[in-house]
């Protein structure tokens, strides 16, 4: 965990990973841009709430060569965009799961989702 955050500055890893998920965010800049940069990019990524965050699930896959060294690049490449315009709006899927979160009544949070993913898969 220290070793990772002394090499990417801006975030911080959540937790004390173990095994194969490993979740970070920032106290310098909106880590839902930078999940829409690394997804941009083709890195499957989840996105957290309380605390904001992202977190990927390494799989045999990450550990085919190059892939590991890659990721690494992207995510520092990425905290030094980030890091020069921390206070930019996110855009897109990152603008709407940080706009969910500040949603005071969590109650409707799950109705709006439900909706949303009605619309989505309608057929007429």
């Amino acid at each position: 965990k220290q070793w990772y955050q002394r090499r990417v500055r801006g975030i911080k890893v959540l937790g004390t990973p173990e095994v194969s998920c490993v979740a970070w965010t920032s106290d310098s800049f909106n880590i839902y841009n930078m999940s829409s940069d690394l997804s941009s990019k083709g890195w499957n990524l989840a996105v957290l709430q309380f605390p904001a965050g992202i977190h990927i699930a390494l799989t045999r896959r990450h550990m085919s060569p190059g892939v590991i060294d890659q990721l690494l690049a992207d995510i520092r490449e990425s905290a030094v965009k980030q890091l020069a315009a921390p206070k930019s709006k996110p855009s897109g899927a990152a603008a709407m799961y940080g706009m969910a979160a500040q949603i005071p009544d969590r109650s409707i949070v799950d109705d709006i989702a439900k909706e949303f993913w009605k619309l989505y898969y309608s057929t007429g």
